[in-house]
């Protein structure tokens, strides 16, 4: 729903391709350092303590938004609720990782729950921007965070005892120490996880997949609105239709990986993401932008549960928590590069040629990774 409201809210404040793509990456901030002792934080505490605390700060920095009309305000809440989003969707992965195993058919599930919400929150977000303005959007999706952290009350409980020893993966962990501060000790185990080539593609599609999300989560709300002149709820409804569609991809993964090499069906589902957005400022229509939309929901909907059932399958389940934070890490990364990047490229060249460099950069990324994998992918086989 952010997708909707941050372009939207970014235009009320500036006209700045550049300042616009800086609000948008400024949520990417802490993510990008401390997602990794997030992690940490979720293998100790548990998904359920810390989805709670993080939902209630999340909901009620997004419901003052509107009250602070002011750049500099934007850019703070965003880091903020950028950093308690962050957090909690590295908390749904953990429990996926240690409650389901990681299988890739409940990781669609779970991509599916996540997309359907998707789908129908932008355009309700969308009605309640066009009805009653960035309070009623922002309020609104206050009351969803809200709602988001009620609802992990009924997660199983966790305690610190339940932490131990586990090496998979040349990862150890510590079962003294259990705090709230930052341990280098975390950053050091979890980077050691590169060491596994199937944990190194797995962040690298991540990485490279933003170049598809940073554009739509920044200037695809913008092209649709300055350009051609959409509404919120239209713009609503398009991302909630792209989502649709990744819910219903997402149920697909259990036979689909049955038949093709996951390594494969993550790089062929993380382009088809690229080129669905990269494609926008070639067409108008809300046939046309819903057909592209829907292609990058296609990958959208598969790529997800591929990432994270080819990495928790790698590790321990005592380190599932890290293991999503150290991709979520990389995902920030790319979201705050990208969107700077976009912005700063459209104030050279113009917006719609930025969409296709992006676009095009990601592209030749994947082929890359392509190569890579195909001349190495005895180092695969064992997904």
């Amino acid at each position: 729903m952010m997708h909707v409201l941050m372009p939207l809210w970014a235009l009320e404040l500036t006209n700045s391709a550049l300042i616009i793509g800086i609000i948008i990456s400024c949520r990417q901030i802490l993510p990008i350092f401390l997602s990794i002792h997030g992690g940490a934080l979720l293998d100790r505490f548990g998904p359920r303590n810390v989805i709670i605390w993080m939902g209630l700060v999340g909901g009620l920095c997004t419901g003052m938004f509107p009250v602070l009309h002011f750049i500099w305000a934007a850019m703070l809440l965003q880091i903020v609720t950028g950093f308690a989003e962050t957090t909690n969707w590295i908390g749904v992965q953990s429990a996926v990782g240690t409650m389901l195993k990681g299988k890739p058919v409940y990781a669609g599930r779970m991509t599916a729950a996540a997309r359907l919400g998707g789908t129908i929150g932008p355009v309700l977000v969308g009605v309640m921007w066009d009805t009653f303005g960035p309070y009623g959007g922002f309020l609104f999706l206050s009351s969803w965070i809200a709602c988001g952290a009620l609802t992990a009350s009924f997660l199983p409980r966790h305690s610190a005892q339940d932490l131990a020893s586990d090496t998979s993966a040349g990862v150890r962990s510590e079962k003294k120490g259990l705090g709230l501060m930052v341990k280098v000790s975390d950053y050091r185990n979890t980077m050691r996880l590169l060491a596994t080539s199937a944990i190194a593609l797995v962040i690298m599609a991540t990485f490279v997949r933003q170049t598809g999300s940073g554009v739509q989560s920044s200037f695809y709300g913008v092209w649709l609105s300055e350009e051609l002149g959409l509404t919120g709820t239209t713009i609503g409804f398009l991302i909630g239709f792209g989502n649709l569609v990744s819910a219903v991809s997402a149920l697909t993964i259990g036979p689909l990986t049955k038949r093709v090499a996951d390594y494969w069906l993550l790089l062929c589902m993380v382009g088809f993401a690229i080129v669905g957005v990269a494609l926008t400022p070639m067409l108008e229509g809300l046939l046309l932008l819903s057909f592209a939309i829907g292609l990058r929901g296609v990958g959208q909907g598969l790529n997800l549960p591929l990432m994270i059932s080819i990495a928790a399958r790698f590790v321990g389940p005592k380190i599932q928590g890290r293991v999503a934070a150290l991709r979520i890490s990389f995902n920030r990364l790319g979201s705050a590069l990208f969107p700077i990047g976009m912005g700063a490229l459209a104030e050279a060249i113009g917006l719609e040629a930025s969409f296709y460099v992006i676009g095009l950069f990601g592209i030749v990324l994947i082929g890359g990774l392509a190569v890579w994998v195909f001349r190495s992918k005895d180092k695969f086989l064992v997904l």
